[in-house]
């Protein structure tokens, strides 16, 4: 009789290897997550992939973090994705703040009396920053994790938020040979006078975003404030010479206080010659979050976008929900003629897409009712009828329009209806929609119908059911709106008729699976 044997696991027999490069295609942290707590030696394996996009918004998540990478050595190459929300103080200076050992600092013996320490203080409790200790690191905690980042030196993305930003900031972003994408949001930043100058043309960065950034308070005058408006050595991020990609809203005027200012070029300040995309976000108002309008953002952004516009060789997407203001007359012949994709107010776009062979087209703040919407539509069908990509913002859901744009547009790849208010397409407009419309667009792979994100949030809806209450849930709901599309439109893939839940497919006659979206897009590529 042979002797019983314990059978391999599984695990066991395949190689740690092999596990490691499969943990590396999982796409999401929540389900890294869940392959690590099924068994030990799966939670050692996905240690790495779980620290691939790393998070440091909070001082506790740093104090937690930190002893990790001493226990697991050779980790620090592994992540390619970093968001910093925890900044450092100068000595002397007393906020809220989180020690080495977790526990909150006890105030400096001798507090600074300095002039610019005491306006630092009262700009962060001016923004709420010290509302919350977490966002500040003792000097201790501080240092060692700016000793620990340095070693990430492979890092692709990185994201500064919700911080006070320093030279010793900049000197990350320069020692980054390997940095691809660059994002900054609400932060506070050090004066330029007494910061180093650096030459921010020489960084590697593809992807720069700049969106509501913060000025420091100067003075409290009555119930006026006076802000430090100079923020050039942070906005000329955007002349690096290897930019594709650049994002900004009001709050970060690359196109006046850069592109557009005397001096330009002997500053150094010239326009990449490899930018191709250009998006120009509204400013967004964020519940809780203290955002005044800074000087000039009242006229943002004048005729300083279209003469930026007009100098940039390679540009082929923008997108702004205003080009020039209103009465002032552009030559949309000036722009490039590489620019195929296009978002603008509705009286803009239909000016471009009247000249330049547009294939992607945003008809942005069409006005009341759908007759304006129709009648731009029919503009932009007598120049444009191959159109392949259409993006409309509605002042509120019409039915007509659809309809309007399956006749004018045969086509089109991609539609995308974005409107006002709560009163969306009927449940009966919607099972329609494919036999009666959509079949008409016989290339169309995304259907979007959706309303605008509500004032102050970026977290759409999700119902528990869209029309109908006997159902289990959405999906269940959903899964049975979509049976029609199925015989009348093989080629649609994508479809998103509530702001919480996307239908998608990847093949033809596949099963449709129901993907939860957990924020508003903060931008639309145009993409067809």
């Amino acid at each position: 009789m042979e002797p019983y044997t314990t059978p391999i696991p599984l695990t066991e027999k395949v190689p740690a290897e092999i596990w490691l490069e499969i943990f590396e295609q999982v796409p999401t942290r929540a389900d890294l997550h869940s392959v690590s707590v099924a068994c030990k030696k799966f939670h050692d394996l996905t240690l790495r992939p779980l620290h691939r996009d790393l998070v440091w918004a909070k001082a506790t998540h740093v104090v937690h973090s930190l002893p990790l990478w001493n226990l697991k050595r050779g980790m620090d190459i592994a992540v390619r994705s970093l968001v910093l929300g925890v900044s450092a103080v100068p000595p002397n200076v007393y906020v809220p703040m989180v020690g080495r050992d977790g526990n909150p600092e006890p105030p400096p013996l001798h507090p600074s009396v300095n002039e610019d320490d005491r306006m630092l203080v009262a700009t962060l409790r001016y923004y709420k920053f010290l509302d919350d200790e977490n966002f500040f690191a003792s000097r201790a905690l501080h240092d060692a994790m700016f000793s620990r980042i340095r070693t990430f030196t492979n890092i692709a993305s990185l994201t500064l938020s919700h911080m006070v930003v320093y030279d010793m900031h900049f000197e990350l972003i320069h020692s980054l040979t390997r940095l691809h994408s660059l994002r900054i949001e609400f932060c506070i930043f050090q004066h330029r006078i007494g910061s180093q100058t650096f030459n921010h043309a020489d960084l590697p960065i593809t992807d720069l975003t700049m969106v509501n950034l913060r000025r420091r308070c100067m003075a409290f005058l009555a119930h006026q404030i006076t802000y430090d408006e100079d923020l050039t050595h942070i906005l000329s991020l955007c002349t690096a010479r290897n930019l594709q990609t650049l994002t900004v809203d009001s709050s970060a005027d690359v196109f006046r206080h850069i592109f557009g200012a005397w001096d330009a070029h002997q500053r150094g300040w010239l326009i990449p010659q490899g930018l191709q995309n250009v998006y120009v976000l509204r400013r967004r108002c964020i519940d809780g979050e203290v955002q005044p309008l800074f000087h000039g953002e009242n006229n943002f952004p004048e005729t300083n976008l279209y003469h930026f516009a007009v100098q940039a060789p390679s540009l082929r997407t923008l997108s702004t929900p205003l080009f020039v203001p209103q009465n002032v007359m552009i030559a949309p012949q000036a722009l490039p003629p590489s620019l195929e994709r296009f978002a603008a107010p509705v009286e803009t776009a239909t000016f471009v897409a009247a000249v330049r062979d547009v294939k992607a087209l945003g008809v942005l703040k069409c006005g009341l009712g759908s007759r304006e919407a129709i009648n731009a539509l029919e503009s932009v069908a007598l120049c444009r009828p191959a159109l392949k990509m259409l993006m409309l913002e509605l002042r509120g859901w019409d039915d007509e329009v659809v309809p309007a744009v399956a006749e004018l547009f045969k086509d089109l790849r991609r539609l995308k209806v974005l409107y006002e208010g709560d009163g969306g397409p009927s449940e009966d407009f919607l099972v329609m929609l494919a036999p009666e419309y959509l079949t008409k667009m016989p290339n169309l792979h995304t259907i979007e119908l959706y309303p605008q994100p509500r004032a102050g949030s970026a977290k759409p809806d999700h119902p528990r059911f869209l029309y109908d209450a006997s159902y289990d849930s959405a999906e269940e709901e959903l899964r049975n709106l979509v049976i029609p599309y199925n015989r009348y439109c093989p080629r649609l893939r994508r479809v998103q008729v509530c702001s919480g839940y996307i239908m998608a497919r990847t093949c033809e006659g596949g099963p449709w699976e129901m993907e939860r979206v957990r924020q508003y897009q903060e931008k639309d590529d145009l993409s067809y």
